[in-house]
Order: structure tokens, then sequence, then C-alpha cells
């Protein structure tokens, strides 16, 4: 590219000249329009230069992310470099971060952890606030996760059965109305089963907190979408309550319904033990963290 820009400046201060000099009126006739064509073409050629260069920076800065990100993972499968936990994560700042859950057995993965709830470490498995990221959505973005981790997500089935199938975990959620009320429910142990179990809420300690039990209902259920029905109701309770969840027949809760302060009762983000199946949840937060 360097070589045309070389070729039109030398055009421009070499050649055009020459033939403006042979014509009686330098800023007329065939020198004139002879200029204005080079010009032309070098602010043509320096257009497309600069985009050009622009496409690759972006493009570069992509492939460094990813090979930065791969070779950073090749590293820390063999070491102990990555805190477990949220709890080892130093300094103890609220943010995103690399975990290596397995201790090197599989590649690190990124969470979120909340350092500001109680003493910190917990690891946030949902996150809503303002309903910018659609939740109903089908089993297998469920299962992969989806939103990002420093906005409205879900972290993934996938990764919330590793995660917990790799240790002993608690599990705390917070929740707030549209008016501003606000309510924290407790378990003493969360766990998920795998895929093959269909993903099941197979381990809820004992409740504590001031949002009322409405998860124990749950316990023991598979999780249900639009597209994969495997709760105990003649029906699809994901479709007719617009949502996802460990649905029994139906619920007592469903956090990942639609966030509609105005919605149908029941079709809404609900806990229904703290203040009915019509007041609308504004933002909810389900955290883990791992037991000493």
């Amino acid at each position: 590219m360097e070589k045309f820009l070389f070729i039109g400046v030398y055009l421009i201060l070499v050649i055009v000249p020459y033939s403006a000099a042979r014509d009686k009126d330098p800023c007329s006739g065939f020198g004139y329009e002879l200029l204005a064509t080079r010009l032309d073409a070098l602010e043509s050629i320096t257009l497309n230069s600069q985009l050009k260069s622009n496409e690759n920076a972006q493009n570069v800065r992509k492939d460094i992310q990813e090979l930065t990100w791969n070779i950073e993972s090749l590293g820390w499968n063999n070491s102990n470099d990555l805190p477990r936990s949220c709890s080892e994560v130093r300094p103890k700042k609220s943010g995103i971060q690399r975990l290596d859950i397995s201790r090197g057995l599989k590649a690190p993965i990124k969470v979120f952890c909340d350092q500001d709830f109680e003493d910190g470490g917990w690891l946030v498995i949902q996150n809503r606030f303002n309903g910018a990221v659609d939740f109903y959505r089908p089993w297998a973005e469920y299962k992969e996760g989806f939103g990002a981790l420093d906005g409205e997500f879900w972290l993934g089935l996938d990764k919330i059965h590793e995660i917990t199938y790799s240790g002993r975990y608690e599990l705390a959620i917070q929740m707030e109305g549209f008016d501003g009320d606000k309510a924290v429910a407790r378990y003493t142990e969360f766990a998920i089963g795998s895929e093959a179990e269909f993903y099941s809420l197979i381990k809820l300690g004992t409740y504590n907190g001031t949002a009322n039990d409405g998860l124990s209902y749950h316990s023991g259920q598979q999780f249900t979408t639009f597209d994969r029905d495997n709760d105990e109701h003649k029906s699809n309770c994901a479709n007719s309550y617009i949502g996802a969840w460990w649905y029994k027949a139906c619920h007592m809760s469903n956090l990942n319904s639609r966030h509609d302060q105005n919605g149908q009762p029941n079709r809404i983000a609900v806990w229904r033990k703290w203040k009915g199946d019509s007041y609308a949840l504004k933002k909810t937060r389900m955290m883990i963290k791992l037991k000493p």
C-alpha cells in the first residue's frame, strides 16, 4: 500500500507540474484536469488504505485476544495460579474473574464474582435488573448460557453443574420489586445434575432469609424450557408461564420469566411465597458460594 501512495505523490509532485508548465494557463486545460484527477485518485487510495488498516487492526486485535486466552488457558491448565473459587480472588473486588474450578483438569471458566454481599466470595449464576436480555429461550441456550457477565445473564446449566459438582455450595438469592422492596432467600446447599439428568435440582439445603421459602417446592425437579418439557404438569409450565425453571406443577418461584412490571400474574418473574403471584420482580441475582 505504501508503494501506491509513493507513486501517487510522485505523479502530483513531478509529472503534473511539468504538464501544467507546458500549458499557457496552469489553472486550466489539461494540466488542471490532470491535477484534479490525480488528487482524486490519491484521496481514494488514502481512504481505502485507512479503511483497510482499520479493518486489519480490528482483526488483529481480535486474534490477539483469542490467542492470549488460549495461551493463558494452556498455561493455567497445569498450574495453581488461578483461584478455585470467588472466595480466593485477590484483591477482593466484585467483577469478572477466571476460575480454575477443576484444579487444572479442565480449562478455566469466566464468571462474575460478587464480593459485596455479606462477606463476599459469591459466584453469580443469574443476574437480572433491567429487562435488557430476553430470558424466554430454548434448552440449548440455557445449557450454554447467554447474556454478558457485566450485565444481565444466565451462566449456563453445563457450567452450573460442573461448578456445583466440584464441591459443596450454598445458594443465596437477592430479589427486589419495582417498588424498591428487597428480600433474600438462602439455602445451605445447592447442586444440579448433568444434562443426562435433565439438570435436576438434586441438592437444596435448609432455607433461611426474609423472602420465605419459594424454592423447596422445586427440589428434585428437572429443568424445563418451552422446547423441553420435563415438569409434572399435563402442559408445559415454561410455555404457560413464559420462563425456564425447575418447574413441578408448576411453581412457587419463577425467576426466569418476563421482566414486566404490569404483566399478568405468574407470567412474570415472581417469588410467590414473598408477595404473591402478581408482585413482579425488577431485580434478581442468584449466587453460589463454595463452602469451607
